[in-house]
């Protein structure tokens, strides 16, 4: 008997401690993990069509997205759409859901331009447990260089609870 309760005492011991460290790595892992963030840009000029859409939703009062500077006096050859791609790994145990990518807006340090606006997602994304996933939010530009780095929000809810971090991309090239 004496034999038997030490070996139930050691299992249970065992039993705890892998509890406790599957506790600890999901505790660890609520928050997804930004593995790769890229930046492209598309001079606005290059794509009229996209352009001359969105001023019109500007003149009309539908536009959804979010506005950051001042949308009179745009002009195709002075904007660029720059689309910011963020590839999320979620290695928890639970879904992140209602995911949400913003761009923190900038401005130039010189006044010679400014981010304007952010086109709307309509998404409401989810990333299953132990999955990847890309997602992208566009934004009109009028700085004529690459910014020294862009930074973008990333929000979700995890078991119900609000998660919101950000990541940072440094930029390099002339971008005219």
């Amino acid at each position: 008997m004496n034999r038997a309760m030490k070996v139930l005492a050691i299992a249970a011991l065992l039993l705890t401690v892998a509890g406790a460290c599957v506790v600890l790595y999901g505790m660890n892992t609520l928050v997804p993990q930004v593995e790769q963030m890229t930046v492209s840009r598309v001079r606005a000029s290059d794509v009229p069509e996209a352009f001359e859409a969105l001023l019109a939703q500007l003149d009309e009062e539908t536009f959804s997205g979010r506005v950051f500077g001042e949308t009179s006096g745009l002009a195709a050859g002075e904007a660029w759409f720059e689309t910011c791609t963020v590839r999320l790994m979620n290695r928890g145990f639970f879904p992140a859901e209602w995911i949400s990518l913003d761009v923190v807006p900038v401005a130039s340090t010189d006044g010679g331009g400014e981010d304007v606006l952010q086109l709307a997602d309509p998404g409401a994304y989810v990333l299953a447990s132990g999955s990847r996933g890309d997602l992208s939010a566009t934004v009109l530009t009028t700085i004529p260089q690459n910014v020294l780095s862009r930074q973008v929000r990333v929000t979700c809810y995890v078991l119900g609870r609000e998660i919101s971090f950000e990541a940072t991309q440094s930029l390099t090239g002339n971008g005219e």
